[in-house]
């Protein structure tokens, strides 16, 4: 049995950690699927080392465009076609079916539909502004994009996620399948006044404004742990810390697992400020660790945190929600309530799901 993924560019993060989750799957059958991409920097060592767990799969790049990365995105599932035609079934994590053969046996798994992203805000002076985001050009292509092959199954991995997806596509998810978090987290005793956040170091995440939070929150200690994949901004976020005087934020680039775990678990707050966040696997983590969750009050969020009281509108007011918090005598029930809550993301839950998608779509012997 034959089975590809396609996603254009592979490298740490929420996207492959579900492709990681769905290889162990198929290699538990006896499938060694073909990885089809422009570009990785993953060796399947590094994998490993990461997930301490190894896979087998094959990474397959195909040649990339002579042109900047960002305008071969919506292209890729075009250039693709011709390598996957005889594949019994593809898993398509590339967030859209544009320029995807219609007749190809496959599942899309939805993370957010790369539509409803680039069409969110356009307008003439994005799409003048080349050099700012040439990503808003590609979304002229998607204006009149309404099909979805007959063949593909589309699973979204939040209720958002899916109702932004039906809103754009004007087509029907065939189901949710929540991303899979490791949660079975050793606990430990919480270090004082201690606030983590998790995510590679990136503008849409907002490290700089939870830095800049922390000049009114003198008195806890932030750490912020993340793959450093964009130097320029974590440089930005260095010196921000210098200009604001701020000797109560600690930058944690590119952490093992090990000083991760342990900087969540010794935490008593997580803080995710990405806006429209489709779900949010490391807010999972962080209560799975026992960390009480602050989020923005928009996307999946709002799934993985059902609790108005633990969501802001802006960064500005978690200093005083903070403090509010720790002056209640709700933290110990919200922690045991949110635990609870999270057992519906766990890894092994989402390998039987995913069990499940498969038998129903590949060709029986």
């Amino acid at each position: 049995m034959r089975v590809a993924f396609i996603q254009n560019r592979v490298q740490l993060g929420g996207r492959f950690q579900v492709t990681f989750e769905m290889t162990k799957v198929l290699n538990a059958i006896g499938i060694i699927p073909d990885f089809y991409c422009y570009r990785h920097r993953l060796t399947l060592e590094e994998i490993e080392a990461h997930y301490g767990a190894s896979i087998q799969l094959n990474f397959k790049p195909i040649k990339e465009p002579k042109l900047p990365f960002e305008w071969n995105i919506t292209r890729f599932n075009s250039d693709v076609n011709k390598h996957v035609q005889d594949y019994d079934l593809i898993i398509n994590s590339n967030n859209t079916s544009l320029g995807l053969d219609p007749s190809l046996n496959s599942i899309s798994y939805v993370h957010y539909p790369r539509k409803a992203r680039l069409m969110t805000g356009i307008s003439l002076t994005k799409l003048l502004d080349i050099g700012r985001d040439p990503l808003q050009l590609n979304a002229l292509r998607y204006r009149w994009h309404r099909t979805v092959g007959a063949k593909d199954l589309q699973i979204a991995n939040s209720a958002f996620t899916a109702a932004r997806f039906e809103e754009q596509y004007n087509a029907k998810i065939d189901g949710v399948l929540y991303p899979p978090v490791a949660i079975d987290f050793k606990q430990s005793e919480k270090v004082g006044r201690r606030i983590v956040s998790l995510g590679r170091f990136s503008p849409n995440k907002r490290q700089l404004e939870q830095i800049k939070m922390m000049a009114d929150l003198r008195e806890y200690e932030l750490y912020l742990i993340g793959f450093k994949n964009d130097v320029n901004y974590y440089n930005r976020c260095a010196q921000a810390i210098t200009d604001f005087k701020l000797t109560n934020v600690h930058l944690i680039a590119d952490a093992s697992e090990e000083e991760r775990n342990n900087l969540l678990t010794s935490a008593a707050f997580f803080i995710h400020s990405l806006r429209e966040e489709p779900f949010g696997i490391t807010t999972v983590q962080g209560i799975g660790a026992g960390c009480i969750p602050i989020v923005h009050n928009s996307g999946g969020q709002k799934e993985v945190v059902p609790f108005e009281e633990l969501r802001y509108e802006n960064e500005g007011a978690i200093p005083a929600l903070v403090r509010a918090l720790e002056k209640s005598d709700r933290m110990e029930e919200l922690r045991a309530t949110l635990q609870k809550h999270i057992a519906a993301y766990d890894s092994a839950s989402f390998r039987d799901q995913f069990k499940g998608l498969l038998e129903q779509k590949l060709p029986k012997a």
